[in-house]
């Protein structure tokens, strides 16, 4: 069964279709952001990394595209969180290394801005003391 798999596993990754499903789920989760051609090969060959190491721990319970339909919908969640959100990415494996890709790619960011608040400002001295001294001029003058 391995073999098969393994097979396949090439055969998909070698046809683009990994890509394809990742494109999918991030028009299935609404997210916009324009994605490189690199940033989308990074993501599924992450994605494989992890439905392989998955497959194997399996036993083969489950197929090897089980497993990397469902490594692409989370990379496609990190993703959708990563550019809606401000939230801290999950700190396991996956999400790590999903921060390292969406860093490496500058993948947007959106951040917080505090609520302004009014801070009063005390001085030492009266302002008006730093004022230009006024000219005064005569009527003779004008």
């Amino acid at each position: 069964m391995k073999l098969l798999d393994s097979g396949i596993r090439v055969f998909v990754l070698a046809q683009g279709t990994g890509a394809r499903w990742l494109k999918e789920e991030l028009n299935s989760l609404k997210v916009t952001t324009p994605l490189t051609d690199g940033c989308v090969d990074e993501l599924v060959r992450g994605a494989d990394n992890a439905a392989w190491e998955a497959f194997a721990a399996s036993g083969g319970e489950k197929s090897y595209l089980m497993h990397l339909r469902q490594q692409l919908a989370r990379q496609a969640a990190l993703l959708r969180e990563w550019t809606a959100t401000d939230e801290r990415i999950a700190a396991d494996e996956i999400g790590q290394a999903f921060v390292r890709i969406a860093r490496k790619y500058a993948l947007p960011r959106p951040w917080k801005l505090s609520e302004p608040v009014a801070v009063e400002s005390r001085r030492l001295r009266p302002s008006y003391w730093k004022w230009a001294p006024v000219e005064v001029r005569s009527a003779a003058q004008v």
